[in-house]
């Protein structure tokens, strides 16, 4: 006979069950999901091209098809451009909604 005794899961995650609560390794990125908690591996995205989940606020924006991507599911070049992108501003401040449309027409300026 088991005789373990288990400690009750406080505030699971809504999407894998695994415990939220301070103390506990997914405590930190925890994000409210009406009354309940959602852990931030489970909160981020599936990648638009390998389908594997992101970690919170680690996903990149290329364009509408891939607006949720792995900085290793994009190239070196792809990755340069989204980093000059956010630097200048990103989505927040600039007129353009992805850094490809941005990068398209800094080409277009530079080619006039």
């Amino acid at each position: 006979m088991n005789n373990k005794t288990y400690a009750p899961i406080v505030d699971p995650c809504v999407h894998c069950g695994e415990s939220t609560a301070f103390g506990h390794g997914k405590f930190v990125n925890r994000l409210g999901s009406g009354d309940d908690w959602a852990c931030a591996e489970c909160a981020g995205y599936d990648c638009d091209v390998c389908d594997n989940s992101i970690y919170l606020d680690e996903d990149r924006c290329w364009n509408d098809d891939f607006a949720h991507v792995h900085r290793e599911c994009l190239s070196k070049e792809q990755n340069q451009i989204i980093t000059m992108f956010n630097e200048m501003g990103g989505d927040w401040e600039l007129p353009y909604g992805h850094s490809e449309a941005w990068f398209t027409d800094v080409l277009k300026a530079i080619n006039e």
